[in-house]
């Protein structure tokens, strides 16, 4: 099958890249390695809101997921077609193990690429069922007993969402400073924090956490015990290695001031590295509209 574009990822920047082909009517097929579109917003961070978007003042992420699928045809989406080799000839070739792709011009926006949560780090973490790494509905968690660790934006969504439904939510984080926005959980009255604390340990019963024990990091032998029905850990993602026959930069493949990583090949969103690259939507969608005038 040949293709004016192929992308490769059907996260929100190569959702948005593909609007971008629709409205110039360029033909163009997105091979995505799950069965779904989103990325790790759709697995991880649904709930979380995004207010950094050009002409948006603030949604929810999957609701902006949604938006940009709707701007594209499902027909020109492959879904469980991981990209397996790229070969360049007189036009690029994409294989995915099932199939066998040609193109003109090859825009890569698989984000972080695979990963998986990173853990609590607690003995007995992977017997229980009631340590949640992704929050895709809080309805739920009304009036249960939460403990969010982390203290990036993600969490702190969590626990100004939950302590809006729940007095019982505590947020711990191992530094006296938070990564994300203290703004977020500034008004947040059923919201019990501590600083600078670290996972010690975990009670189990029937295959559940039932306490948390934290310990904290300046004082040697002083810890709290947390009863919990949930433990939610937003540690981020260890990120694996991209296959990518491309110069990396640690996990990122580098790319030009025109995102160009060589003739007719593109990387743009999370996966491209470049002098004072940040990693947030608002970035990657700048670099796809300025793919796109060279397409």
């Amino acid at each position: 099958m040949m293709k004016k574009v192929i992308i490769i990822g059907a996260g929100p920047i190569g959702l948005y890249f593909a609007s971008l082909c629709e409205e110039r009517g360029i033909d163009y097929l997105v091979l995505e390695g799950s069965n779904k579109v989103g990325g790790q917003i759709s697995h991880l961070y649904p709930e979380k809101e995004v207010v950094d978007l050009p002409n948006i003042e603030s949604i929810k992420a999957i609701d902006y997921i949604r938006l940009l699928e709707g701007k594209v045809n499902p027909k020109n989406i492959v879904f469980e077609a991981r990209v397996e080799s790229i070969k360049k000839g007189e036009n690029i070739e994409v294989s995915t193990g099932k199939s066998t792709y040609f193109c003109e011009k090859l825009v890569i926006a698989a984000g972080l690429g695979a990963s998986v949560p990173r853990p609590l780090g607690v003995e007995h973490e992977s017997e229980v069922s009631n340590i949640i790494y992704s929050v895709h509905d809080f309805s739920h968690l009304k009036d249960k007993r939460v403990a969010i660790f982390g203290g990036g934006d993600s969490a702190l969504d969590w626990a100004k969402e939950i302590s809006a439904i729940s007095d019982h939510v505590h947020l711990i984080h191992r530094r006296m400073e938070f990564r994300g926005n203290p703004e977020t959980i500034k008004d947040c009255k059923n919201l019990t924090i501590h600083l600078p604390f670290v996972p010690g340990s975990i009670e189990v019963k029937d295959g559940k956490a039932v306490s948390v024990t934290i310990n904290k990091v300046d004082e040697e032998g002083k810890s709290e015990t947390i009863p919990v029905d949930y433990i939610f850990v937003n540690y981020g993602n260890v990120a694996k290695q991209s296959d990518f026959p491309f110069e990396k930069e640690g996990l990122f493949l580098k790319v030009n001031e025109n995102c160009e990583i060589e003739k007719n090949i593109f990387a743009i969103g999370d996966i491209c590295a470049y002098e004072n690259k940040t990693r947030r939507m608002a970035p990657g969608i700048n670099e796809a509209n300025k793919v796109i005038k060279l397409i």
